[in-house]
């Protein structure tokens, strides 16, 4: 593979890395992230949930307390919002808030310039699977009163439909036959719970009781303000229209409308809340949303925060990722996808390739344009981001093509004008599965016996959108140090088809050279590959 010409590569603009914040299991903050990296341990353990089988599943459960910010953000937005993100914020902001402040606190002048710069400060922050249980809450809180409100509407003196049924047998006129009574199935069985939701669903929507209480709750919603002062006519309105709502369900004995009973933190919580909050949080106006790219949408978010600077269209970008608790639904998909084992022992990359294991967490970098942010005193922490490229599989769901990661590759080492000798190490997408050997396969033309090769997720785990930045920040970190951290990984352990096993880092082990490249297969097939050069980069 030959070099670019120099006058083919791209403006040779340096993005610097100056602020780093990881919530991960083991790692509550960098510190701790870097002192499990150093013993090469696992932070992944068997979970006693009885919907994860009572031990059966290994997972990475995020190191993290609220309480460790509350005083950063209360000095800066006072008690009242500390309250309120604590009431109104899930795991994927809070998560991401936290990362956030660790990442400013890596350097005093940092908070202060990515105020300065306001509009000229970018904020990506993507998820891998949004904020699930959030979800689950609200559409758990829909059912419930969903059931509680089709069950009274369905009951003979609320449904006169349903009491002529009843006296006569037949059903309304020219209606379709209503589904099985509920009674006629055992007593406490599933059969009989769904054919009472059934039952009820078929009398409530012809309730025409339930036609008077619509008709007076669509009047409630046009009404008025009484308050003349325009400024609080909104307000004013709105409580007016809540004390009626309140009054009309007392009036009618009914349970409360299925759509007054979903928290409106389901709203708080969608995918681009964590970038929204962080600017709040700071009081910067540049653009902010939620780049998604499964497992590599921390590579996706760190593309968009680069370009952005490259473009001039920011100064500084504050770029990552934020995933929930290990969540017992995703556990069951990955399982049944059969890239999950259900055993409570940890599986290492390029071993028994049993599967992954899910974790949850977030990671925050904070970028910027070098030659900008070191005139004003800010030092990198995690070197320099040299090239960042992205390619679809077009292939396959989950695993990987060879022809689709090349095409990120070979544009990636173009861009950073590297040769596969210049590597010192490769940190690859290794999840413990068949895959792993497929990863092994498609570097062979990218890497020389030089370069040492690194997977993490066996002491990490999965994180979904946050693995990839995990493993970048060990990267970063690496690349510093001048050695690759261990990885747990044993020579005894490794799959008999793995090649290049003399390569595999397991040890720690010295580095030659300071740039690292990093390897993101998401699901659906998009590959990011990113070129790191050390925090001491060499002369261009």
């Amino acid at each position: 593979m030959s070099s670019p010409r120099s006058s083919d590569r791209p403006s040779r603009r340096r993005i610097g890395i100056y602020g780093v914040g990881v919530v991960a299991p083991g790692g509550r903050n960098v510190q701790a992230f870097e002192a499990l990296l150093q013993r090469g341990a696992t932070a992944l353990g068997p979970t006693t949930r009885s919907e994860f089988g009572n031990g059966l599943f290994a997972v990475g459960e995020p190191d993290f307390s609220f309480d460790d910010y509350a005083a950063w953000i209360a000095e800066r937005h006072g008690e009242a919002y500390v309250t309120r993100m604590r009431a109104k914020m899930a795991d994927n902001v809070q998560f991401a808030v936290g990362a956030t402040i660790q990442a400013l606190q890596c350097d005093p002048n940092l908070e202060r310039l990515v105020r300065e710069v306001d509009d000229g400060c970018h904020v990506y922050v993507g998820s891998g699977v949004g904020d699930l249980p959030e979800s689950y809450r609200a559409a758990a809180s829909l059912e419930r009163a969903t059931r509680a409100w089709n069950h009274f509407w369905a009951q003979p003196e609320h449904c006169a439909a349903r009491k002529q049924f009843e006296a006569s047998g037949l059903a309304p006129g020219g209606a379709e036959a209503p589904p099985p009574n509920p009674a006629s199935f055992p007593v406490d069985s599933d059969a009989r719970f769904e054919a009472r939701k059934a039952w009820d669903a078929y009398w409530a929507s012809r309730s025409e009781e339930l036609e008077v209480f619509l008709k007076r709750f669509a009047a409630i919603e046009k009404l008025d303000a009484d308050d003349e002062n325009q400024d609080k006519a909104h307000m004013s309105a709105m409580r007016k229209r809540s004390r009626a709502h309140r009054a009309l369900v007392t009036e009618f004995g009914c349970p409360p409308p299925p759509w007054t009973e979903v928290s409106p933190n389901l709203i708080w919580n969608i995918q681009n809340g964590p970038a929204a909050q962080i600017t709040m949080l700071l009081g910067v106006h540049g653009a902010a949303f939620a780049p998604v790219g499964a497992c590599s949408t921390f590579g996706v978010a760190l593309k968009c925060g680069r370009d952005a600077i490259l473009r001039g269209e920011a100064k500084m970008a504050i770029v990552g990722t934020t995933d929930p608790r290990p969540d017992a639904a995703l556990v069951a998909a990955f399982h049944t996808a059969r890239v999950m084992p259900g055993i409570p022992e940890v599986n290492l990359p390029f071993t028994s390739l049993r599967g992954t294991h899910v974790s949850g967490g977030s990671c925050i970098w904070i970028i910027g344009d070098a030659e900008f942010c070191e005139a004003r005193d800010l030092r990198p922490i995690g070197g320099y981001v040299e090239a960042i490229a992205l390619s679809s599989d077009a292939e396959h769901i989950i695993t990987p093509s060879q022809s689709g990661p090349k095409r990120a590759i070979g544009r990636a080492y173009a861009e950073a004008g590297i040769e596969p000798s210049d590597v010192a190490v490769i940190d690859l997408h290794a999840t413990g599965t068949p895959g792993d050997l497929n990863e092994l396969a498609l570097i062979d033309e990218y890497v020389t016996d030089r370069t040492r090769i690194t997977a993490r997720k066996g002491q990490l785990g999965h994180g979904m959108a946050n693995s990839g930045g995990w493993e970048l920040t060990e990267l970063a970190l690496s690349l510093a140090r001048g050695t690759a951290f261990p990885t747990g990984v044993a020579d005894h352990a490794l799959h008999p088809r793995v090649q290049r096993k003399g390569s595999i880092v397991m040890s720690e082990t010295p580095l030659e050279g300071d740039i690292g490249v990093k390897l993101m297969l998401g699901i659906g097939g998009i590959t990011a590959c990113i070129v790191m050069r050390g925090a001491r980069p060499s002369a261009d």
